[in-house]
């Protein structure tokens, strides 16, 4: 039987998010079983066991020795209940976790609730896999985080300058989403900034020029990229960071969507889920800007709040948007917890069970 694909599209920012119900299946075949050296099988009074080894529950990251005055640490707890109702052959779940990122974040310590088939570092974050043989019951997966969080914003530059051209040259493409040679973005980049306009001035000149035209349309299911967000005159935290990431790539200037959460209060409508961008600037790095919590009147250009965690710098990751999962069989039901130490969200995908 071909894989089945559920995609969490995950509720993404903390002020516009007001989930109403869960997506479904994409449609997208993740195609054949994939082969893989080790996989976590069940057995009946022995629980999962990894070639003949049942898991350690735990297992923890050295801590971290480094200590900045002006630093914060959150605690995160990034759980996922896993329900297989009956005949499931396989599962395969991905999941995008915090790593050590300089001048932003390190991690103190990591504890695997069940430890992954296989992690991958991947630009802006970990991406760890879990691959299930025969799955039954219910289980949790997941992990538990110290981050240590640092300020980073034009007012607290990191010093973090990318030297290597081939990885600028990432960051100046035309991709989905981001599409900077389409007419309406290559037109917006020619005529929010002066032509003369360089550095930070030119930042500050898109930036404006992204605020004056969008507005806040609130959660928008369904992805828009730079170019419809323009013609729409708005949209969500993803479309103002498509839009400006878009914009400054069109003018020469290294840019990245970034996906991530937020340690902060969040309302029972919202999620601590979010986008933002980071810049290259000449002579002073990767920054940090918000353009919709800027919109909102949250955040300035200059300066943002220290609470923001990455998780991913890849707009088109395949994972997307923070988790996503395989079944071959009978479909299986996931549902998210997720705490910052400001509330817990919490969302389930997947037929509902009695």
């Amino acid at each position: 039987m071909p894989p089945r694909l559920i995609l969490l599209a995950g509720l993404l920012v903390a002020a516009c998010a007001t989930p109403e119900s869960a997506p479904g299946p994409t449609g997208h075949p993740f195609g054949p079983r994939p082969e893989v050296p080790e996989v976590w099988r069940w057995a009946t009074g022995e629980g999962w066991t990894k070639n003949g080894v049942p898991y350690p529950y735990f297992r923890a990251a050295e801590p971290s020795d480094s200590s900045t005055e002006s630093a914060r640490v959150v605690h995160m707890e990034m759980r996922y209940k896993v329900e297989v109702p009956g005949d499931t052959q396989r599962a395969r779940f991905l999941l995008l976790v915090p790593r050590d990122l300089p001048g932003r974040q390190r991690v103190q310590s990591l504890e695997w609730i069940l430890p992954p088939t296989e992690t991958y570092e991947r630009a802006g974050g970990l991406e760890a896999e879990w691959i299930f043989d025969d799955p039954k019951g219910s289980f949790e997966l997941g992990c538990v985080l110290t981050v240590e969080l640092v300020p980073f914003d034009l007012a607290h530059p990191s010093e973090d300058v990318e030297t290597d051209p081939v990885v600028l040259a990432t960051y100046l493409r035309d991709e989905a989403f981001l599409e900077k040679h389409s007419p309406r973005v290559a037109r917006a980049a020619r005529e929010l900034a002066p032509k003369e306009a360089e550095g930070v001035e030119l930042l500050r000149e898109l930036f404006e020029g992204t605020l004056f035209e969008l507005e806040n349309h609130g959660f928008i299911k369904a992805e828009r990229g730079a170019n419809r967000a323009l013609k729409m005159g708005g949209g969500d935290c993803t479309d103002f960071s498509d839009v400006l990431v878009a914009l400054c790539r069109g003018r020469g200037l290294p840019a990245r969507h970034v996906r991530g959460v937020l340690a902060r209060p969040f309302s029972s409508k919202d999620t601590p889920k979010h986008s933002w961008v980071e810049v290259h600037l000449p002579e002073r790095g990767w920054v940090r800007v918000d353009p919709f919590f800027t919109k909102l009147g949250i955040t300035s250009f200059e300066e943002l709040p220290n609470e923001y965690v990455s998780v991913s710098f890849d707009r088109n990751e395949e994972v997307e948007n923070f988790w996503r999962y395989w079944y071959w069989g009978e479909a299986i039901t996931v549902t998210e917890t997720l705490d910052l130490g400001h509330g817990t969200w919490t969302e389930t995908v997947g037929p509902k069970r009695d």
